[in-house]
Order: structure tokens, then C-alpha cells, then sequence
């Protein structure tokens, strides 16, 4: 099989896309060839089954440039070089200008709950489409095909927790992802268990209020900024719980500290879905996530941690994501196996 794969960029130091270097070269060791698009490209290295071209946002390349080599891009990978499915990765819109160019069939990998016009009209365009969990794609379509998020353990040594009373959560700070809530919750747990400190990872609009709001609660915040995907490894290690209160789909974030042997909370369904209750809490209640996070730490961290991982390799690994993946791609070429 041929798969052409449209996305947002190719570069294994992206703080949010960095993991798709390591997607490219676990699909590539299941298909026969794999054609890459990408809105920018960083050097990295991959198989040579894989041949990557950039639209060339990197080079700071306009709109109508960008759209030209796009066009071009596609006809060569499902003219001349016979793809036989379109990948279309997370944007909507990839699907919307590949599906009426291409002769080959597209599928949308999507994982958010937000429902937009332009997510309902690639959808429609769309033969399949693919998401991380049921909870992960607000959409009823009898296209849909789960497989979970493709965590690669390997990059994410198990190492115990440090032992102390350190917060982690990692995500754009912005109103979707709800850091006040972390705060206000690590403020109500620094009560019951002095010596609560909190580091979040990323960059967003809501940096200055959630300084201010840190600092009025007395809670102790370390802001990283944005952190490389390279180097979100030891980030994780340095955590001894892991806290999401995002309220869009169900973050990588997550599951990479899970990974890491680290316990998580969090209140999203795609996660409340399929973890113990006391380690869920309602969205925006601070209180529920300060009671979560009090009965975590008193318990075996280690053995949380390594339960978390376990749960992460069986049901998001990697290997088992890009095997139901390749599946799907073979549906939707209307091949059987």
C-alpha cells in the first residue's frame, strides 16, 4: 500500500506536532511507501520508504505559493506515484481541498470536540474517519473508526515519581485547556499539604492572568514556556502528578506522563471514560481536582505510575494504533485482508 499523509509539519522539536516524526516512521515500517506533505519541514531522520515535501512555511512561502505546491504535490502522489489513500492529519481542511483533487479515497484523523462547518464538510468528503476515542470526536458517523492515540512508551523511560509534592500540566494556555483550575486546585491542596508546587508547560494568551492569579493564591508556579518535544521527556520525570483540566479532547500530554510512570487526574470524558472515579474530577471544579490529587499522592505513587503505563501501551501504543490505522486505510481502498 501507498499512502499519501497531509500535515502540519514535519519536526521533531515542535512542542505539539514533535511526535510526528515517530507516526512517519511506525507507518512506514507497514506500508510500501509513504508520501509526505507538510506545511513546514525540520531536518529528521526517516526511512527510505518515505519521501517528504514541504509547503514551505519554513521559508516563510504565501498563501497562493503554498496552495500551488499543494495542488502539484497531490496530483503527483496520486497521479504519478499511485497513492492509494489520502491521509489527512487533524485539519479539516486538508480533507476539504485533497478530496475533489484526488482519485484516491481520504481519510480524516481528527481528535477534538469541537464541531465546526468545516469539520462537517470534510467529514462528508471524507471515505473514513479516524479518531483516539469515541469521546474524542463529537460527530455521530457511521465513518468512524477508533484506534486509539499511538504513544511511542519507548521515548518515555518508566522511572518512579520523585517522591515530593509537585503538579504538572502541559498545554496552550488558553481558556480550552483551564490552567485557572490547576491553580485554584493546587491553592485548595497546598492547605492540606504544604509544600504543593505547580509547573506548566506552554504558552498561551492567559500566561499573565494565571501569573496573577498564582501569585494572589500563594501557590508556587514555575511557567516553562514552550517545551520541545525533544525535551518534554525529563519534564514529565520531574513531575510527581500529572493534572488536566482541559476541556477539549483527551491531550497526548496525558498519556506521555502516564507513560513516564506518572499518576494523572484529569475531567475529560475520553479519559473519566476508562480511569478509576477518584482519579477524575468535574470540569472547572477546583476542589474535586484538589480532592483527586490529595488521594493520589497518598497512595503508591510508584504503582499508580506503573499501572499508567501499562494502560498506555495496551490500549494507545503505538504499534497496536498504526496496525488499526493501516486497517482503516485498507477499508477505505476497499481492500481485504
Amino acid at each position: 500500500m501507498k499512502v499519501l499523509m497531509i500535515t502540519q509539519a514535519v519536526d521533531p522539536h515542535a512542542d505539539l506536532l514533535g511526535f510526528v516524526p515517530t507516526w512517519i516512521r511506525a507507518l512506514a515500517a507497514r506500508v510500501d511507501a509513504l508520501y509526505v506533505l507538510a506545511g513546514r519541514v525540520a531536518p529528521c531522520n526517516l526511512p527510505a520508504n518515505v519521501e517528504v515535501a514541504s509547503l514551505g512555511k519554513e521559508s516563510g512561502a504565501g498563501r497562493l505559493t503554498r496552495l500551488s505546491r499543494f495542488i502539484r504535490a497531490l496530483k503527483e502522489a496520486v497521479g504519478t506515484k499511485k497513492a492509494d489513500v489520502v491521509f489527512a492529519h487533524m485539519n479539516p481542511e486538508y480533507a476539504i481541498a485533497a478530496a475533489p483533487l484526488s482519485r484516491a479515497p481520504v481519510v480524516l484523523w481528527y481528535t477534538h470536540r469541537a464541531v465546526t462547518p468545516k469539520l462537517k464538510l470534510a467529514v462528508r468528503l471524507s471515505r473514513l474517519v479516524v479518531s483516539a476515542s469515541r469521546e474524542s470526536f463529537c460527530l455521530d458517523s457511521d465513518k468512524l473508526r477508533i484506534t486509539g492515540h499511538g504513544i511511542d512508551a519507548s521515548l518515555f523511560p518508566l522511572t518512579p515519581p520523585p517522591g515530593g509534592l509537585n503538579l504538572l500540566s502541559v498545554g496552550r494556555l488558553d481558556p480550552s485547556k483551564d490552567m485557572e483550575t490547576v491553580v485554584e486546585g493546587a491553592a485548595l491542596l497546598s492547605k492540606r499539604l504544604p509544600g504543593v508546587r505547580v509547573t506548566l508547560a506552554g504558552e498561551g494568551p492567559r500566561r499573565e492572568a494565571l501569573e496573577a492569579l498564582a501569585k494572589a493564591r500563594g501557590v508556587p508556579v514555575e511557567f516553562l514556556g514552550k517545551v520541545p518535544y525533544s525535551a518534554i521527556g525529563p519534564v514529565y520525570r520531574a513531575a510527581d502528578l500529572f493534572v488536566s483540566a482541559s476541556r477539549t479532547a483527551l491531550d497526548k500530554a496525558v498519556l506521555e506522563a502516564m507513560a513516564s510512570g506518572r499518576p494523572a487526574i484529569a475531567c475529560n470524558p475520553a479519559f473519566t471514560s476508562w480511569m478509576p472515579a477518584e482519579r477524575t474530577f468535574a470540569p472547572g471544579d477546583a476542589a474535586g481536582l484538589a480532592a483527586a490529587a490529595e488521594r493520589v499522592l497518598a497512595g503508591d505513587r510508584a504503582q499508580l505510575g506503573r499501572e499508567a503505563r501499562e494502560k498506555v501501551e495496551r490500549e494507545h501504543g503505538l504499534g497496536a494504533m498504526m496496525d488499526r490505522l493501516v486497517k482503516v486505510f485498507e477499508e477505505a481502498a476497499g481492500r481485504k485482508r
